[in-house]
C-alpha cells in the first residue's frame, strides 16, 4: 500500500465491478458485523429522510447485481447490507452546495460515533481532522460535486492502534511505534460511487487490522518514516505518542 501523508486525498480511479465485493476470509468479519447489528443496532445504524431514496437505489442495484433478496423498508435494507458486505456504508446526500452524512451502517468506526456525525455536512464530520478546513475541504467538496455516476474512486487510509478491536467508537491508548512491541496497523480501503438517479454518493469503508509484526517490512518502514514527519496535531489525531526527538 502507498503510505501518503494523511492530509493527502490520494484518490485513484478503480473498477466499479470490484466495488462492494466480498473477499476470501470475510466470513469472520461478517459474523462480527451480524452480532453488532443484532445487539447494537441503534449505535451503528442511522437513517435520515434524505437518505432513504439513495438507500433504496443502492439496494436495487445490489439486488440486481448480486441476486439479493432485500427487505422493502430503507432502514431494513441498510441493516441487511451491513450483514451482507464486509464494508461499512455511508450515504452522502447533496444539500445546497454541500454533502450531508444522512445515513450509514457503521459497524467498524475508528474513534468516532455515528450519532455524533449523522446529519452534519462533510466539513463538520471531519472537524477533528487537522488541516481539513480550507484547502483539503475544498478539494473534497470539488471531488464529490464533479463525481459522475458509473465511476468508482478509491483511497487508502492508515493508522496505528493499540487494540485489534474492529468496533472502536472510543479512543484507545496511543501507540509509540519506535518503542512499543504489541500494537497494530489499522487500514481503511475507502471508495466513492455516485448513484445515477438520486445523486447520492455512497462512501464505503473496508477495515482490516494487522499485527505490527505481520505488516510487510517496506510498509513498516514507510509508516515509521511518515510518522517522523507528522506535526504534533496529526500525531495526536492519529493517537501516536511522539518519540523524544519529535517532542523537542
Amino acid at each position: 500500500m502507498t503510505i501518503a501523508h494523511p492530509a493527502t486525498i490520494g484518490i485513484e480511479a478503480a473498477s466499479l465491478e470490484t466495488w462492494l465485493r466480498n473477499q476470501p476470509g470475510d466470513e469472520a468479519q461478517l459474523a462480527i458485523r451480524t452480532e453488532i447489528i443484532t445487539h447494537q443496532r441503534d449505535d451503528v445504524l442511522a437513517l435520515l429522510p434524505g437518505a432513504e431514496p439513495g438507500v433504496c437505489e443502492l439496494g436495487q442495484h445490489l439486488a440486481n447485481r448480486d441476486g439479493l433478496s432485500l427487505p422493502a423498508q430503507p432502514f431494513d435494507i441498510l441493516a441487511a447490507l451491513g450483514r451482507t458486505y464486509a464494508e461499512d456504508i455511508c450515504v452522502l446526500t447533496p444539500q445546497a452546495e454541500q454533502y450531508i452524512l444522512s445515513g450509514a451502517i457503521l459497524c467498524f468506526p475508528n474513534r468516532w460515533r455515528l450519532c455524533d456525525k449523522v446529519g452534519k455536512p462533510i466539513i463538520a464530520v471531519h472537524d477533528p481532522v487537522p488541516d481539513y478546513a480550507g484547502q483539503l475541504s475544498n478539494q473534497v467538496d470539488f471531488f464529490l460535486t464533479r463525481l459522475r455516476p458509473g465511476r468508482c474512486f478509491r483511497r487508502s487510509n492508515w493508522g496505528l492502534v493499540s487494540t485489534p478491536t474492529l468496533h472502536l467508537p472510543a479512543a484507545a491508548p496511543p501507540v509509540n511505534p519506535t518503542r512499543d512491541a504489541d500494537f497494530y496497523m489499522r487500514q481503511e480501503e475507502q471508495a466513492f460511487v455516485k448513484l445515477p438517479n438520486t445523486g447520492a454518493v455512497i462512501f464505503t469503508i473496508r477495515t482490516t487490522v494487522t499485527a505490527w509484526a505481520e505488516v510487510p517490512a517496506p510498509t513498516r518502514e514507510a509508516i515509521l518514516a511518515q510518522t517522523g514527519q507528522l506535526s504534533p496535531e496529526w500525531l495526536a489525531y492519529k493517537s501516536i505518542r511522539p518519540s523524544a526527538q519529535q517532542s523537542r
